[in-house]
């Protein structure tokens, strides 16, 4: 795919924007609606038999799949359309186009970034993370660079290409180095919400600390290894220091129960509605939801 390219007589391919695992990712002008829409397409065919490319298009296939299953889920982006491009037929997928920056990339910026921001954060995302759970599924890949933050502070969570159905056997061990927990390496693991509970506990930790939990690490942990041999360095105020310690326990039954008791433990520790902007606000403010009173997934 490249741009200029014409998409089904609608979408117009007009900029890359990056690439993922399993696909590159453009902007592109939907010229019926005058509307930018984000495009996951197929990398393109190399030296593939005809056969093993159509393969290749499977996981695209069973993330189409997942996105229309989470269609309720507010802050998952819409899907609004499919098809397939090229004399191959290479996959792709027409997605909202969400603006602003990944969380990555935010935190790159202002490390370490203030704790209320990484609270409200984290908290966004309990909410949306709450609704995929209820929609059965675990999302998997919770990351840093798999949340976009947009200009106004509100978080979006991408990227449900590893996702599953809560309580099938975790037959596809993987994950994000950091973020995925012990569990979504093992086979017979049953899926659980709490998978997405330990990487929103590493996400406090890429926020607030100089490392993730278990980095530094040279095999897997077990139930009697800190999360930081060498002790903390995070910048947390000590009830989030608790409760993120307890997220990113190995045991997924130390762990808090699901998403919402996270949230529930959070509230107490989110901005105040009113209340004035710090002087050391990071751009975007995701605190600003919460402070201006704006609705959150």
């Amino acid at each position: 795919m490249f741009p200029g390219i014409l998409l089904d007589g609608r979408y117009r391919v007009l900029r890359k924007l990056g690439k993922g695992g399993e696909g590159e990712i453009f902007a592109a002008l939907d010229e019926q609606r005058r509307c930018e829409v984000a495009v996951k397409s197929q990398f393109p065919r190399t030296f593939e038999s005809t056969t093993a490319y159509a393969s290749a298009a499977l996981p695209m296939e069973n993330e189409l799949e997942r996105l229309q299953f989470m269609r309720r889920v507010p802050g998952i982006p819409r899907v609004m359309g499919n098809g397939h491009y090229g004399r191959n037929r290479g996959r792709y997928i027409v997605m909202e186009l969400v603006e602003g920056l990944t969380v990555e990339s935010w935190i790159t910026d202002h490390h370490p970034v203030p704790a209320a921001a990484a609270v409200s954060v984290v908290a966004q995302l309990c909410k949306i993370l709450d609704s995929v759970h209820d929609e059965k599924y675990v999302h998997r890949d919770v990351t840093a660079k798999n949340v976009m933050m947009q200009f106004d502070g509100r978080v979006r969570l991408l990227d449900v290409g590893i996702s599953g159905v809560a309580g099938d056997i975790n037959d596809d061990p993987r994950g994000t180095p950091g973020y995925a927990p012990p569990e979504q390496y093992d086979r017979t693991a049953v899926l659980a919400p709490q998978v997405d509970v330990f990487s929103l506990g590493a996400m406090l930790f890429a926020m607030l600390g100089p490392e993730l939990p278990y980095s530094s690490l040279e095999g897997p942990p077990d139930a009697t290894t800190p999360a930081f041999p060498k002790g903390i360095r995070a910048e947390m105020p000590e009830p989030l220091r608790s409760l993120a310690l307890a997220m990113v326990s190995v045991d997924p039954r130390e762990r808090p129960d699901g998403v919402a008791e996270v949230l529930g433990y959070l509230r107490p520790m989110l901005p105040e509605p009113g209340s004035p902007a710090s002087p050391k606000a990071t751009r975007p403010d995701p605190t600003a939801p919460y402070r201006l009173g704006l609705s959150v997934p």
